[in-house]
């Protein structure tokens, strides 16, 4: 079996995730499962995987996840609260006279009270609600484990487009180096009367274009390192340090190979963070419907407690204290529909999620098969590419020998020259489009180590 069909798994172990309850994380499965991930680009490219690690924990995107989860984790404390017993009670000191008495005089007063209650009936309603605060947490976490899936794939494109940029850089400033030597020997021919001055000026306006062009994408892969700095939380120092001179070339997917993916494209469905998401939404509005049934019927709670009061009785006035405990039964009658109200609406939403869900899974399959497609095409591109490129720098070596010998002239030497730095930098993009679309091929399938690395840690 091929190398990429290799029966060792990503990973060896399953980890549970206790805040989901049941729902397992499998980061790797059958031994028959493709290795996307050994050709990931930070397999080959230095700098890159020092980038992911420090986006997973820097990231303020992440940092800000972080937030909301525990927006929710509050939410679902207070939605689970009725449940829970409940301990209350009140104090009041005051001063008081009374103005019927003769010979009334300010006396002190305290008058206090404290109660325990507990719901012992609500037809479920309470625990449907409850639950309702454990799905809204779950559904947030899953986002969270979509932005990290969504910043790995990110991350690796902005990287490979500065290398793009960086190469583009590189091949321009060599052509534009051969160009101004060029420009020097013409100057030479033409106080030499050897060339016309409309020749000299525009090789000139041509080469003050070059430069300007030089400026504009120096300009242009500086800022695309400040934008990469700024998404992972590093200084454009630490970036610049490490950043290699090119996009390596690697051993590139066979039409059979990329074919075979298919087989595991359900398997990618259901580990798929969004399609989760909307499973979870579902249930959400289940618990919805749930709570709106038992509105109008009786809700039956405890109550125990004791307090210190004053009454008037016949005239008199005492204190009381008093020790109680009971049960209390009440419901509502009629709500004015607001039940009807309710049941409409929640039967609507789980509706219209149920229709959300499918949409959900055909949708991520459509992004399987399309990423599939889009493998496929630059795979067949960047072959192209890769040949393209051994030709141009095959012509550039002999050019530079006829250069040597005089079989050759200096134009011609520049032609071969730019179309060498033109084809490095299509296969740099070529290669930088593949390995995108590998990354976003091994992300849809659930396999992307650095993102399910960092799920992994979250979710025990």
């Amino acid at each position: 079996m091929l190398e990429f069909l290799s029966s060792v798994s990503l990973w060896k172990k399953s980890l549970l995730v206790t805040c989901l309850g049941c729902w397992v994380l499998v980061c790797s499965v059958r031994g028959d499962e493709l290795e996307l991930a050994k050709r990931l680009p930070e397999n080959t490219i230095g700098g890159l995987g020092a980038l992911l690690k420090a986006a997973m924990t820097e990231s303020s995107n992440m940092s800000l996840r972080d937030l909301v989860e525990d927006d929710f984790e509050g939410r679902s404390l207070v939605l689970a609260s009725p449940k829970k017993m409940r301990i209350g009670g009140s104090a009041t000191y005051r001063k008081e006279e009374d103005l019927k008495e003769d010979e009334s005089s300010l006396s002190d007063r305290l008058i206090y009270s404290l109660t325990l209650s507990k719901t012992l009936f609500h037809w479920g309603a309470l625990e449907a609600n409850r639950q309702k605060g454990v799905l809204n947490l779950e559904m947030e976490e899953l986002k969270t484990f979509e932005a990290y899936r969504n910043l790995a794939l990110d991350v690796r494109k902005k990287y490979l487009n500065i290398l793009i940029t960086r190469k583009d850089v590189e091949m321009n400033a060599r052509s534009l180096a051969s160009s101004k030597k060029n420009l020097e020997v013409e100057q030479k021919r033409h106080e030499a009367g050897a060339t016309s001055f409309a020749q000299l000026q525009d090789l000139t306006v041509r080469v003050n274009a070059s430069e300007l062009g030089q400026m504009k994408k120096e300009n242009a892969l500086q800022d695309q390192i400040i934008v990469l700095a700024r998404l992972v939380g590093l200084s454009i120092e630490q970036i610049e340090s490490n950043l290699p001179t090119e996009i390596p070339n690697r051993e590139i997917l066979t039409v059979e190979q990329i074919a075979d993916l298919g087989r595991y494209f359900d398997e990618g469905v259901e580990r798929s963070s969004s399609v989760k998401q909307q499973s979870k939404s579902l249930e959400y509005y289940e618990k919805d419907l749930h709570i709106a049934n038992q509105r109008l019927k009786p809700k039956i709670g405890l109550s125990v407690g004791f307090t210190q009061f004053d009454i008037d009785q016949r005239g008199a006035r005492r204190d009381e204290e008093l020790v109680y405990g009971g049960v209390n039964i009440s419901w509502s009658i009629f709500d004015g529909a607001a039940t009807r109200g309710s049941k409409l609406s929640a039967i609507s939403r789980m509706e219209q999620v149920k229709k959300r869900f499918e949409q959900a899974k055909s949708t991520y399959r459509f992004n399987l098969e399309r990423t599939q497609r889009l493998l496929d095409l630059n795979a067949r591109i960047l072959k192209q590419d890769e040949e393209a490129v051994d030709r141009a720098r095959y012509n550039y070596e002999q050019i530079q020998n006829e250069l040597d010998s005089g079989l050759a002239s200096f134009k011609d030497f520049l032609l071969v020259e730019g179309a060498l730095a033109y084809q490095e930098v299509r296969t740099h993009r070529s290669r930088a489009d593949y390995l995108n679309t590998l990354s976003q091929m091994t992300s849809l399938l659930g396999t992307d180590p650095f993102a399910q690395q960092f799920i992994a840690i979250r979710s025990e």
